[in-house]
């Protein structure tokens, strides 16, 4: 079964599976157009889905290690008997970084002050910390800015020096969400004259990382030693109009409550915005936008129903939301009802991402505590 931040519970009005078979697949064709070894982000509990679950799959699909944003994150895998090399990169105040660094999670300082916190935390657990540090090459988001990277690199260099850390790599995250690759070339510059400076200050990296989904597809050069994938493993494609054959991974379902009859002229939900132009037949769902369903959904959105589309109507409530159903037939309370969809005709998830007018991976992390976390998707 797939993990979830939200207490268990024993019914639950709708679920989201995720394919296995689709995340190893999906990873084991970015591991081949990469030509580099691939990190598995799982962060976020695995984008929602169930950090364990997406790990095991994108390992099965050829990721040589995995990526996760907290050291509890980290420590949640660990605890699930997930072993190979991992990385944690966002450190705050009260993390659990000598557990973590006992745990042989490696990770991320950006700051000298944030060194030598890990290097006392390497201490108290009594084994030599594995660090990378990030650097800022542009995004102006976490990692040291250019005037910080001798400081930097020197608290590295003497906490190495005195055994309590080894440095592993220099890396950077990049901001551009063009798919020109141009957009890549100045941040790699600047962090490949970071790692020269690292070297300059008596550290060896190892290797040096940057890409994330797209530039991995778009940017070659990006691809360095290491490429760090999350969203593609899903099924994302990281440039739509050119995809790079993804299947989709991730299917939400419900079932329909309640069904009733609507005059011509009569509304629907809050604010009764929607007004039915003819007789016909509505269905009622269980989910709303507590569950992930977003008001800005309606009206736009479809949903299957008895292999056809069938519109959202009416403002969406914070537990349910209402579906004309006046062109289908015999439709009853009981029937399953398709929101995301894996297979031909159904809605996809970058539909629900152009609707909401988001990215897909904030969909999947808007799906609520009531939307159960299924297994592996049947065929």
């Amino acid at each position: 079964m797939l993990g979830t931040t939200a207490p268990s519970i024993r019914t639950a009005p709708s679920t989201v599976t995720l394919s296995h078979d689709a995340v190893a697949a999906n990873t084991a064709r970015m591991v081949s157009l990469a030509g580099v070894p691939v990190m598995g982000v799982v962060k976020a509990d695995g984008f929602g889905l169930g950090a364990a679950s997406m790990a095991r799959a994108v390992l099965a699909g050829g990721a040589s290690e995995l990526g996760v944003a907290t050291c509890d994150e980290a420590l949640a895998l660990r605890a699930q008997g997930i072993n190979v090399p991992l990385m944690a990169w966002l450190l705050h105040e009260g993390a659990p970084v000598a557990e973590a660094l006992a745990a042989d999670v490696a990770v991320s300082c950006a700051t000298a002050p944030q060194v030598r916190q890990v290097a006392a935390a390497a201490r108290e657990a009594g084994c030599r910390g594995i660090v990378e540090l990030e650097v800022d090459t542009g995004m102006h988001r976490s990692g040291a800015a250019p005037a910080e990277w001798p400081e930097l690199f020197h608290a590295a260099r003497d906490a190495e020096r005195a055994g309590a850390l080894v440095v592993r790599g220099v890396w950077t995250h990049l901001g551009s969400t063009t798919p020109d690759p141009g957009t890549f070339d100045d941040p790699i510059a600047r962090l490949e004259r970071a790692v020269a400076l690292a070297v300059g200050c008596g550290l060896r990296p190892m290797r040096r990382h940057a890409a994330s989904s797209l530039a991995a597809v778009v940017a070659p050069r990006a691809r360095l030693d290491l490429v760090r994938l999350g969203a593609s493993l899903l099924g994302i494609e990281p440039v739509s109009a050119a995809p790079v054959g993804l299947a989709p991974a991730v299917r939400w379902t419900t079932r329909i409550v309640q069904t009733h009859a609507i005059a011509a002229g009569e509304r629907v939900g809050y604010g009764g915005d929607y007004r039915a132009e003819h007789d016909g037949a509505v269905a009622l769902l269980p989910v709303g936008y507590a569950d992930g369903v977003p008001r800005s959904v309606s009206p736009g959105a479809t949903v299957v129903i008895g292999g056809r589309r069938a519109p959202l109507i009416g403002a969406v409530s914070m537990d349910q939301c209402v579906v004309d159903i006046g062109h289908l037939n015999g439709v009853a309370a009981g029937d399953p009802v398709v929101l995301i969809g894996t297979r031909a005709g159904e809605p996809s998830l970058a539909e629900w991402a152009r609707l909401s007018g988001t990215i897909a991976q904030e969909v999947l992390t808007r799906l609520g505590p009531r939307v159960a976390r299924g297994g592996q998707e049947e065929a």
